[in-house]
């Protein structure tokens, strides 16, 4: 989109103030909040500015002072860690291309072409941040219930993603009741400022621009939102409109207006009741016990100073230290009057660890890194046998189904879509094949986790055929009712395996006829065999009897005569 008129500035810089300032009241109710699960769980994130920086930028560490016990980010830096590799892992393929007819993956070179533009993707993807923004934004969902990531275009890298953390952005729903709509503040120090927008920034920043104070924060507002006028039919139309404004600068113009031709961020929710805009998350459920958590800490730290260092009550005079190994010197009369007028019992800080033992075992329930550590935590004897483990990883994996199709909605299929068009502006993918003209490519998920899931159907299967093949022993007509065929394209499916270690429909019907024939032939070719012998001796019976002279002419002649 190119920059519009003055006068559409000026509305654009109206209109974005407005949807701004109610974009924060929906917000408002949850930044509280999100202010303590980061206290308790992380905080590093969940930057609300005007609260975690000073006025020079530097983050503000004042909630670690207070923070008695780290289980909280430990519980939490589990559950990132395993969203990530079990979601989509830069190690091992965790997306596939297929056409939306299978019947056409059988057509002259789709499949060639659909595994090489998955090589280019992964490629590419493997080539800019984008994995680590993935990784940071698993840990928003499970902290905060909502991630936001902004994947814009680079000349050099190919791409960079903007992870942002909750208390820098704001989004809204469309009428299906998913993000397309992302507001964010993008502070910029003077120099990235004028870089970046040249002589659009305002007259204050040219002016410490001039006087070289570059690292002075400049406050910049950033808007994404599907485009009102956008119009398919017209060239140079986008579907997003994105343009920025310098907060608290003079006028109604904007620093810069541009356009997406699709969705360029992804704001994907861990879990949702009805129309609301921001997620429910695992931190907001945990964060009761992680209050509990530290407040227990620190009554047990209380606790075990009150038993290293009771209260004293000593005559006038007499000045105790308090440290190990110093001698205060006091007469015999004095040195009884010193009293401890209450003594700790040691089985107090017994107690508040076992309190302390509860929360955090709430804490990695609710957090899912029990999940992610079933083998390591398991209780008894280890290692345990391969069924009861796979039989508690399906128990709980049922649990993160929604979370995981979720993601793979509103996350995924957004970065994959915005990577597949930036290659192919780029003219960085092969031409597509003819039969492909016209039919969309849709988008399969293979990772971990969604095998995961799938196998939970596996023991159905098994359970079936095995119980079939059981009654086959005395009644074989039952096989008949098992589409064997079937049963190993959907056992395939569940248990993940590649596409191309099966062959098509065709080729097997082909090989199948083959089979066929050639079984036909080979009996054919044993009848034959068996007849040999018996031609044989016929042969040789017939040569004795015509060699034979019975009056002037052979046995033979004469038996055959009629």
């Amino acid at each position: 989109m190119a920059d519009s008129s003055p006068a559409t500035n000026r509305s654009l810089r109206a209109h974005g103030e407005a949807r701004l300032a109610v974009l924060k009241s929906v917000r408002q109710d949850y930044e509280a909040e999100a202010g303590q699960i980061a206290r308790f769980a992380q905080p590093a994130r969940s930057r609300f500015l005007a609260q975690s920086r000073d006025r020079s930028g530097a983050r503000r560490r004042q909630w670690n002072r207070t923070l008695f016990d780290p289980h909280g980010i430990e519980a939490f830096r589990t559950l990132t860690n395993g969203m990530t590799s079990g979601l989509s892992s830069a190690s091992r393929p965790w997306f596939a291309l297929k056409t939306a007819d299978d019947g056409l993956m059988e057509a002259d070179g789709v499949r060639a072409w659909l595994s090489a533009v998955e090589r280019r993707m992964y490629a590419f993807l493997a080539s800019t941040n984008f994995y680590g923004a993935a990784k940071s934004g698993y840990g928003e969902m499970g902290l905060f219930g909502t991630e936001a990531c902004v994947m814009v275009e680079h000349p050099l890298a190919g791409a960079v993603c903007h992870a942002l953390t909750f208390g820098e952005y704001w989004i809204a729903l469309s009428d299906a009741l998913v993000p397309d709509t992302l507001y964010r503040t993008c502070p910029m120090s003077v120099k990235q400022a004028v870089e970046t927008f040249g002589q659009a920034v305002s007259p204050t920043v040219r002016n410490l621009y001039d006087r070289s104070q570059y690292e002075v924060l400049v406050e910049i507002y950033h808007a994404i939102e599907p485009d009102p006028d956008h119009d398919p039919n017209r060239f140079g139309s986008k579907a997003w409109r994105s343009f920025y404004w310098e907060a608290g600068a003079r006028g109604d113009s904007v620093l810069k207006v541009a356009g997406y031709n699709e969705q360029p961020f992804w704001a994907p929710r861990w879990d949702v009741v009805g129309g609301d805009t921001y997620g429910h998350s695992p931190g907001m459920e945990a964060l009761p016990a992680l209050r509990e958590l530290q407040m227990q800490a620190k009554r047990r730290n209380e606790a075990i100073d009150m038993m290293v260092k009771p209260e004293k009550i000593v005559p006038p005079g007499i000045k105790l230290t308090g440290e190990p190994g110093r001698t205060v010197t006091a007469s015999g009369l004095d040195r009884e009057g010193v009293l401890i007028p209450y003594q700790m019992p040691y089985q107090a800080v017994a107690a508040i660890g076992e309190e302390m033992d509860k929360c955090r075992r709430q804490i990695d329930a609710l957090s899912f890194a029990d999940l992610f550590n079933a083998i390591t935590n398991m209780a008894g004897i280890q290692p345990r046998n391969v069924e009861e483990i796979a039989s508690r990883n399906e128990e709980k994996l049922t649990q993160l189904g929604p979370v995981i199709e979720r993601v793979a909605g509103e996350k995924l299929q957004v970065a994959i879509d915005r990577t597949f068009a930036i290659l192919s502006r780029g003219g960085m993918l092969p031409p597509a094949p003819p039969a492909l003209a016209g039919h969309a490519v849709r988008v399969e998920f293979v990772s971990i986790l969604q095998q995961m899931q799938r196998m939970v159907g596996i023991g159905q299967i098994e359970r079936v055929v095995g119980f079939v093949g059981n009654l086959a022993g005395a009644h074989p007509e039952v096989l008949d009712r098992i589409d064997f065929d079937e049963a190993l394209d959907e056992y395939a499916w569940r248990a993940g395996a590649p596409a191309r270690i099966l062959r098509p429909a065709g080729q097997v019907a082909a090989l199948r006829q083959a089979r066929a024939q050639a079984a036909q032939e080979a009996q054919q070719a044993a009848q034959i065999g068996q007849m040999v012998p018996a031609m044989k001796d016929a042969a040789a019976a017939a040569e004795l009897l015509s060699r034979a002279d019975v009056g002037g002419e052979s046995l033979l002649k004469r038996l055959i005569q009629p």
